[in-house]
């Protein structure tokens, strides 16, 4: 039987973190496929339960920064390998995870090392990975946008990345708004526009205060359903602006309600500046709710522009409110758009293709 080894920083099923969200469901569906998964996690995190996943936890909780992981993960990966000899390591992190990967090479040379590389980040990050990305026998990435950057950053051979696109759940699905959740936000005869994730720089969601303010409809509530470093900023500039009737900050929600709020959502907005892969596009798609997003990286792999959604110019906030004016005065066209997307994003993204992905190329570095 197959066996590989990933650390992981989190396998919280409870999570809705995107690229939390990605590693549970990709580490689940390998063990359901048979396949022995050891991985080590930080003290107390909690873990979807499998015969196949093997845990150990580390002896802290908090990895702040989370690079310093490493030094956990590299006694852990080789005291693993002695005891298991596990065929493949799997780095679900090149950024944090990088030289505890980089050490073990040295050791054990004839050992496949697989990367999983979401998006390509600056800094740090950037420079921890030009460093140690020529040890990575195999790259499995979620986009197109993410292998060009790969190959045109590093000159990383593009026979020796494959694309494994997220897939979508079963839950996600079309249905009537929770009436109990227009009750508590007050949403009777509103339009809702959703901005689901986490309240982060890079997610950009500053940005949709100022397309707020300029569509100057009242009929319109922005809902931000996630918490983060800009939670507080973010609420003060909703106030500034003078927005907070139309404005609700949910705070964190559980992997587990995310349906109900994409049901509730006419339509889910990603003005992100950039992204690996934008997965609440596909699942609102599910959910047969069009997306207005950000003409930019992945974004543009997920939303047929003028048949799912509208792709909108990045922070140029009249074209953001040409695109959605479209959708809020059309009921039948959102509808219509929710249609299609529902239909593009169950064909074109799937979680076993996904896992067959992985399989494939497992079994090439094996061969």
């Amino acid at each position: 039987m197959l066996s590989i080894c990933s650390p992981q920083l989190g396998l919280n099923p409870e999570s809705n973190s995107g690229g939390e969200v990605y590693d549970k469901e990709v580490i689940s569906r390998l063990c359901q496929k048979n396949i022995t998964v050891y991985s080590l996690l930080p003290k107390n995190r909690k873990f979807p339960a499998h015969a196949n996943l093997k845990i150990t936890h580390a002896s802290i909780k908090s990895i702040i920064p989370p690079h310093i992981f490493s030094f956990f993960v590299l006694p852990y990966i080789i005291k693993t390998y002695r005891q298991q000899k596990f065929d493949l390591l799997r780095i679900h992190n090149p950024y944090f995870l990088g030289f505890s990967a980089l050490i073990f090479k040295k050791l054990f040379p004839n050992v496949p090392i697989v990367a999983s590389c979401l998006h390509l980040e600056q800094g740090f990050n950037y420079l921890i990975l030009k460093k140690t990305i020529s040890i990575y026998d195999y790259i499995i990435t979620i986009s197109q946008s993410t292998k060009n950057e790969l190959i045109s950053a590093f000159n990383y051979p593009s026979s020796k990345i494959s694309i494994a696109y997220p897939g979508i759940d079963k839950k996600f699905k079309p249905g009537v708004k929770s009436k109990d959740l227009i009750k508590k936000y007050q949403l009777k005869n509103k339009i809702v526009l959703l901005f689901l994730g986490g309240l982060k720089a890079r997610k950009n969601p500053n940005f949709l205060l100022n397309v707020l303010q300029k569509l100057n409809n009242p009929n319109l509530i922005l809902i931000f359903a996630g918490t983060g470093l800009l939670f507080n900023q973010l609420k003060q500039k909703t106030k500034n602006q003078g927005l907070e009737k139309q404005v609700i900050f949910t705070g964190f929600i559980k992997e587990k309600d995310k349906v109900k709020y994409y049901q509730l959502a006419d339509i889910l907005l990603l003005p992100s500046l950039k992204e690996g892969f934008g997965m609440t596009i596909t699942e609102a798609g599910a959910c047969a709710v069009p997306a207005v997003g950000a003409d930019n990286y992945s974004i543009k792999e997920i939303i047929q522009d003028e048949k799912t959604g509208f792709l909108a110019k990045l922070n140029n906030v009249d074209d953001w409110v040409d695109k959605l004016n479209q959708l809020i005065k059309s009921p039948s066209l959102r509808q219509k758009m929710g249609q299609v997307a529902q239909k593009h994003v169950r064909q074109k993204f799937s979680w076993e293709e996904n896992i067959n992905t992985h399989l494939k190329v497992f079994k090439k570095l094996l061969s």
